[in-house]
């Protein structure tokens, strides 16, 4: 059976994609040369880098070691 006369034309089989020039990729690149330099707010918590609050932290207790001395 040839390639174009497939019943399941798929990604990988050769036809049945989108039409050239509307891919993701395209639409990818239009939109990171339309939005130029991304501006970061410094003043958003997610963008800030603070020490983690350690003052509630519970530490595990140390394990007995309940092996014998060998004899």
């Amino acid at each position: 059976m040839s390639k174009g006369r497939v019943w399941n034309k798929g990604k990988r089989n050769g036809g049945g994609g989108p039409p050239a020039g509307t891919g993701y990729k395209e639409k990818l690149e239009a939109a990171q040369k339309a939005s130029g330099i991304e501006i970061i707010d410094p003043t958003n918590p997610i963008n800030q880098v603070k020490r983690m609050n350690r003052d509630n932290w519970v530490e595990r207790p140390v394990r007995p070691n309940q092996s014998r001395p060998k004899e």
